[in-house]
């Protein structure tokens, strides 16, 4: 038997440092990296089903060509064939058009790990493109967290031990973040508190020794009802004027504008408890508030997030041991991008589309017009909003180019679908965007079937365009895969590793060289050097300078209840674990009071409707949901429709200035209901 080391390159908070066993060049098992100091030598369900996933019978082994687009008749067919069908694709469009701007790619995190920036670098080596971007997960938040800290960076998650008061606002780590949950119970056994704040009972919420039930959009509100209660109790940190900006015009806001009652009101929450929470949160040293990406995805997500680091700002709590305001961070993700930036002429300028709005502002290019697309670790037809505009979108496009390990929705829509490898299949470079560990994912077992890393395909394409057309492309068309991921290793994340060279990763993960707590100095990245609760930056960009309520959006008339769509422990996205356990139908989740109103039952058959589609759905009333709001996990399930069937395409506050466009406000989806 061998033993290899991987890394997890799903989209969480994780990262998983993983250890796979072979035996005869098969994947046998997997297992959690004992020596990992933050995961722990343990594995979520989601890891643990990999070698199922690595050998299933539904993963595509070999290149695809659909015959009439969802079809579903696909017909194997050779990669020099396929890298042919792209090439002179690529070339006669160009040749038409005098550009390559109709060439698009549409590409998020469906797997992270450096080496599928390949894909960037190959439609940068092409020329001028159309490119997705934004995000659709995480874009109000890391804004609002640049404006006041001058950066979005957190503790180490190891740090929240040491916290007397853990308030988890909007994120249910039991069912996310799994390995953050015996931390936070050892600091449960060391007499720490757990308030959980959300929308609902979650599986969190019944492992916190307080749930606060907010109504969706205004945690921002209560954050400022807090902050009024610190102001009114002279709980306020002292030291506000020696590393804060614009705290008295913060003050002057809560004094004039936050009335206890109408936040009560708003929020639903009791002012006695306002009053409680805010006492406890004010008094108690170090607390800790983590806020969830979900807290953001509203039309006022960056005012909200905002709201919560100026309320950690106003107590003291920055800067703490154990405490501050936890959201992600980038900063173990410096690498060099030497792959994903070729050279390419000076003047070359791509055209950029909001990846939230990637459809309507596509069909809106007209000089000239967008005609082929290449979706990489997306499924948009799964996940986007506004689904009538990418039917649209589809209907003018030339070719369509997926890469990826099984069909999708999006595949279904695609003329070529090409197989790509696993993370047990190739070499790749791995950082989490909570814990502060970098680490080299090595391959464990050869590709199975004919599939290829999305590194590979970028050569291999790279290559037979400049076949075709000698200079087309400066990607590189050949390399090593290893050698390739130790480049991306330049000065500043050796020195951030501390490490003397890019070699020495491949001896194990390694922690990057931060203090342990985030702003330990209380000195910030910000344009002045000090926390800013007036962000000259914002106003600059006209955005609002200090963090105050805006109402998120209100259910209308023919809408009457806000759709939420939380993660489920068994799924990120539409990636789906474990294989074949999956539901026939979609479960809606209900208040009981709003079940009896509608005559609606367990099992009963229901319908959520509104002007962007309708679902049919089975009723599962639940104690613990506001009756104003209705929920449906992220589940697999077994249907012709989608769950994005229902959603538009609303934008949040924030995000343009750091992450180039606007995030998506997913939670201001709002529908009807009838029984069946």
């Amino acid at each position: 038997m061998e033993f290899h080391h991987n890394i997890c390159p799903r989209n969480c908070y994780d990262t998983c440092s993983i250890v796979s066993t072979t035996r005869n060049g098969v994947l046998i098992s997997v297992e959690g990296n004992p020596h990992h100091e933050y995961t722990s030598g343990k594995l979520c369900p989601k890891a643990l089903d990999d070698v199922k996933k690595v050998y299933s019978p539904q993963r595509v082994r070999y290149p695809m060509r659909q015959r009439g687009r969802y079809s579903g008749f696909w017909e194997r067919i050779s990669w020099d064939e396929a890298l042919n069908l792209i090439a002179e694709k690529i070339l006669s469009l160009k040749e038409e058009y005098g550009t390559s701007l109709p060439l698009a790619m549409n590409k998020y995190s469906g797997n992270f790990g450096i080496l599928h920036n390949a894909m960037e670098g190959l439609f940068t080596g092409i020329g001028a493109t159309t490119r997705a971007v934004g995000s659709p997960c995480w874009s109000a938040g890391v804004e609002a967290q640049t404006l006041d800290f001058g950066t979005f960076f957190c503790s180490d998650p190891l740090d929240m031990v040491k916290a007397k008061l853990i308030w988890l606002w909007g994120v249910n780590p039991a069912w996310t973040a799994v390995h953050q949950m015996p931390i936070i119970f050892d600091a449960i056994d060391h007499g720490a508190k757990v308030v959980c704040f959300d929308t609902h009972f979650s599986a969190t919420a019944a492992r916190s020794h307080q749930f606060i039930q907010v109504r969706p959009g205004t945690d921002g509100l209560l954050a400022l009802g807090f902050a009024k209660v610190l102001l009114e109790e002279n709980l306020i940190d002292p030291e506000l004027s020696v590393y804060t900006l614009g705290h008295k015009e913060y003050i002057h806001y809560l004094r004039t504008q936050i009335s206890l009652k109408k936040c009560s009101e708003i929020t639903g929450v009791p002012v006695s408890t306002i009053r409680e929470l805010a006492l406890e949160y004010g008094q108690t040293h170090p607390a800790c508030i983590w806020a969830g990406f979900g807290l953001q995805r509203y039309t006022n997500g960056g005012q909200t997030l905002r709201s919560l680091d100026a309320l950690g700002a106003f107590a003291g709590h920055l800067g703490e041991q154990g405490g501050g305001v936890q959201y992600a961070q980038f900063e173990t993700w410096r690498f060099s991008e030497a792959l994903q930036n070729p050279p390419h002429p000076i003047d070359q300028r791509d055209r950029l589309l909001n990846i939230n709005r990637f459809s309507e502002e596509a069909l809106s290019c007209t000089d000239p017009p967008v005609k082929m697309l290449w979706i990489s670790g997306r499924n948009p037809l799964s996940q986007d909003g506004n689904l009538q505009q990418w039917k649209k979108l589809i209907s003018q496009l030339d070719l369509i180019v997926v890469n990826d390990l099984f069909h999708t929705k999006s595949s279904g829509a695609a003329d070529l679908f090409l197989p790509i490898t696993t993370h047990y299949e190739h070499w790749d470079l791995n950082s989490s965007y909570w814990h502060y560990w970098v680490g080299v994912n090595e391959p464990a077992i050869s590709p199975v079937g004919k599939a290829r890393s999305d590194l590979q395909i970028a050569w291999d394409v790279s290559s037979r365009l400049n076949n075709l057309a000698p200079g087309s492309c400066t990607f590189p068309t050949s390399g090593n895969e290893k050698e390739t991921l130790l480049r991306e290793l330049g000065p500043q994340m050796l020195d951030i590793l501390g490490l003397k060279k890019p070699e020495e990763i491949l001896n194990g993960p390694v922690r990057a060289k931060f203090p342990c707590t985030a702003w330990e100095n209380r000195a910030f990245a910000t344009p002045s050097g000090h926390y800013e609760f007036f962000s000259s930056q914002a106003a600059n960009a006209h955005l609002l300078p200090l963090p105050i309520f805006v109402p998120p959006l209100n259910p209308s008339i023919d809408a009457p209840f806000r759709l939420l769509t939380p993660h489920h422990h068994s799924t990120i996205n539409s990636q789906v674990y474990a294989l074949g356990a999956h539901n026939a139908d979609f479960v809606l989740h209900l208040a009981p009071e709003l079940a009896q109103r509608y005559d609606l039952v367990v099992g009963d058959r229901a319908q959520i409707w509104n002007e962007s589609g309708q679902l049919e759905v089975v009723i599962q009333p639940e104690l613990g949901i506001s009756i104003d709001v209705l929920i449906i996990f992220q589940e697999k399930v077994e249907a012709n429709s989608t769950l994005n069937c229902l959603i538009g395409t609303p934008l949040t506050d924030m995000g343009y200035l750091i992450l180039g466009a606007r995030g998506f406000a997913l939670n201001e989806t709002f529908v009807n209901l009838r029984k069946l």
